[in-house]
């Protein structure tokens, strides 16, 4: 048999995807593994869908997306950031969020290059770096700055070779979100060592208290032009199986990953965009539901891990997760996730896979029902106070 390369055999396989597969074969285990709405897409997605579908929209699409979905989702960022994009220049879709990051990473990094990733940060980011050739540079994230990237923490990783920046706020996997003031301070960083800045904003949407404010660093003077934005229907219109997303940045490079587009996927399904296009225009209803559940989530959780005995946490600014320190448990962050499920049956990610500095943490997605968490927190309870005991 051939030789498999040395690429594929060095691939990283999150975490998270180990726990799921994991708790597949533990009977009535509560999961907060997975990031993933706990919504269905709401029907006028999914009759837009099938509407366009039925009158033929089962062709090949333009590689950049179709001029009605490029058009919707550039109206819709402006409203958001009062940004300007060109729908026909400034934007491409692609087969979800994650494929946006690939071609945005290809574009900016050459074999060799460093990149400036949160530490920690969502674990697909290092698996994308690796196959790109590049190097990951981890900028240190702090529980005591309720892992905020701070712009200091960035300049201080700064190498001859690296040639991005990638940002996450909201954040996956700690909820944080970098304050306006800290993001411009990060944006004068970027300019003073000429750094393109990748910037992953799919949980823009989820925000939870009205004095965190979360803007793009697109928006902050002289940065559009060094900026691709990645953003992604699957967390804000509950589409994660509709694998649409896109980038927004300068022509140059949007330009370039329109090419590579072809050479990867070709192009998005037509009649999917359709869909796509419908969330756009009635959005408020399904976003609005999910964030007021969200919220309650976020709120039942904190207040529980207060209760819990030899675990803590910071209040999460926005996402849907919540990282729990168990470092009081005398247990590594993957022993503890393993135990918990055994024990408990409850499903937690170790959070060593989004980062060296995850090793003392677990990641908790709250997305699940209300009626899900309160009965997964209170199995978490009881297994900590008989640990606590013991």
């Amino acid at each position: 048999m051939p030789v498999i390369s040395q690429r594929a055999q060095q691939a990283l396989y999150p975490s998270v995807r180990e726990m799921f597969e994991l708790a597949a074969g533990v009977p009535d285990a509560v999961s907060f593994a997975i990031g993933e709405p706990g919504f269905d897409t709401p029907r006028p997605m999914i009759d837009a869908a099938y509407q366009a579908a039925i009158h033929g929209d089962t062709h090949y699409t333009p590689n950049r997306g179709t001029a009605a979905l490029r058009s919707a989702w550039c109206r819709y960022r402006g409203r958001q950031d009062g940004i300007v994009y060109d729908p026909d220049t400034d934007i491409i879709i692609t087969a979800g969020g994650m494929e946006a990051m690939y071609l945005a990473m290809i574009a900016t990094l050459d074999p060799g290059d460093d990149i400036l990733i949160p530490d920690p940060g969502y674990a697909n980011y290092f698996g994308q770096v690796q196959m790109v050739q590049a190097n990951v540079v981890p900028v240190p994230l702090y529980e005591r700055n309720g892992f905020r990237m701070r712009a200091e923490d960035v300049e201080a990783a700064v190498t001859p070779r690296t040639r991005a920046l990638l940002l996450n706020s909201p954040s996956n996997p700690t909820g944080a979100v970098i304050a306006p003031d800290e993001l411009e301070a990060i944006a004068q960083v970027a300019k003073r060592h000429d750094l393109w800045v990748i910037s992953d904003e799919v949980y823009r949407a989820f925000v939870y208290d009205e004095d965190v404010s979360c803007l793009s660093i697109a928006a902050m003077q002289g940065m559009q032009e060094r900026t691709i934005v990645v953003d992604s229907f699957s967390k804000t219109f509950a589409m994660t199986g509709w694998r649409i997303g896109c980038a927004l940045g300068p022509k140059a490079v949007i330009d370039r990953m329109m090419v590579m587009q072809e050479n990867v996927v070709s192009c998005v399904p037509g009649a999917l965009q359709a869909g796509a296009v419908a969330a756009l225009d009635g959005s408020a209803d399904i976003l609005t539901t999910m964030t007021a559940a969200y919220r309650r989530n976020r709120d039942m959780v904190v207040s529980a891990v207060a209760d819990m005995p030899l675990v803590s946490c910071n209040v999460p600014d926005g996402a849907f997760y919540v990282l729990i320190n168990v470092k009081a448990t005398d247990m590594d962050d993957h022993d503890f996730a393993i135990r918990l499920l055994r024990e408990a049956k409850v499903v937690v990610t170790p959070a060593s896979g989004f980062g060296e500095r995850g090793r003392d943490y677990v990641r908790l997605s709250y997305v699940g029902t209300a009626e899900d968490t309160a009965e997964g927190l209170r199995r978490m309870r009881a297994w900590l106070q008989r640990l606590a005991e013991r």
